[in-house]
């Protein structure tokens, strides 16, 4: 059921009887790919499971569509930019609804993303839209209404939430090579149905703009977390990033939390304890020497830090998920494990 292929676009929206319909994998390297399935003529299904910061430079087959564009995020951040040039963020339990088309280019805060993308050729759903959608109520006015409105977001019930989880396992376990029954295709309508169910009958909330950052508050705030994060063994205050990009304290805290969904400080210690589980993985350094190299002076408290936030301490991390054929360089005294 599955094709994976540097066409895979094309492929995806090749005419086909149901039980032809495959789904097409998007690699898109750093363990990230795009899972794609044609549903009905004219409605196209994708998983989004992303392990980087951008995208760039993506073929898009859709481009020359008329397109309305349902995108539900259930785990990360992505970017979604506003017809005025601003820009919101999408997080779990949020719907994107654009009359966009997918764009070659995006951002994800954090370096993970993960979600579904329903895409709609109005040119085809204004004449054929499929009887399952006529049968829910819904017809090709209520699509079209949806796609004048323009960029908008909503959060989502967790039914509705739930049902999109369900088609994103589907897609990446079939994308993945897992073997399945042929009427797939079935199984993936089915739960799009029910997810558009839920979605039409109030179980969205449309939510305002008010976190929105315009494109040189963007600027401020992705420029600093590159410089924040390019050395973290060095600690820099936040009143220093701020009078560096001379903006306030406060707006720079504000704008942070607009795009990159939590306080600098929670954000840094994640991207730390991040770091050290690499390090204690991948390479052999002391667990005082990878503490300094997280930004922590004291070994005490980096393993503190690290417990708490995993569990473990770094010994018993690096003991349980250490990759095979790796040596400790030595025996930390300092801690037991």
């Amino acid at each position: 059921m599955t094709k994976q292929t540097t066409t895979a676009w094309e492929q995806m929206m090749e005419p086909s009887t149901v039980e032809e319909r495959t789904v097409c994998k998007l690699a898109l390297g750093e363990h990230s790919n795009v899972y794609m399935i044609q549903l009905w003529e004219g409605i196209y299904l994708w998983a989004n499971a992303i392990h980087r910061a951008r995208l760039s430079d993506q073929p898009n087959a859709f481009a020359k569509y008329d397109c309305l564009l349902l995108n539900i995020c259930h785990k990360g951040r992505c970017e979604v930019e506003l017809a005025q040039g601003n820009y919101v963020y999408m997080s779990p339990g949020i719907l994107n609804v654009s009359a966009m088309a997918p764009r070659p280019e995006y951002y994800y805060p954090g370096g993970v993303y993960e979600g579904i993308e329903l895409v709609c050729d109005m040119n085809v759903l204004k004449e054929n839209l499929p009887k399952a959608f006529a049968d829910l109520g819904v017809t090709s006015q209520d699509l079209m209404k949806l796609k004048r409105q323009g960029n908008l977001l909503a959060r989502v019930s967790t039914a509705a939430l739930q049902e999109e989880e369900k088609l994103f396992e589907i897609l990446c376990r079939i994308g993945s090579g897992e073997k399945t029954h042929p009427r797939i295709v079935y199984d993936l309508r089915l739960a799009i149905i029910s997810l558009i169910y839920h979605l039409m009958h109030g179980e969205a909330t449309i939510l305002h703009d008010e976190t929105a950052v315009t494109k040189g508050q963007r600027k401020i705030v992705t420029d600093a977390e590159a410089e924040l994060t390019a050395d973290l063994g060095c600690r820099v205050t936040v009143e220093q990033v701020a009078e560096h990009f001379g903006v306030s304290v406060s707006a720079f805290k504000k704008y942070f939390v607009s795009v990159y969904g939590r306080p600098v400080s929670q954000y840094m210690k994640e991207k730390r304890i991040e770091k050290a589980k690499e390090l204690l993985i991948e390479s052999s350094e002391s667990i005082g020497t990878i503490s300094l190299l997280c930004g922590y002076e004291h070994q005490g408290k980096f393993g503190a830090v690290f417990k708490a936030a995993t569990g473990s301490s770094p010994l018993e991390y690096r003991r349980l998920h250490r990759v095979p054929g790796k040596s400790v360089r030595r025996k930390d005294t300092n801690e037991t494990g």
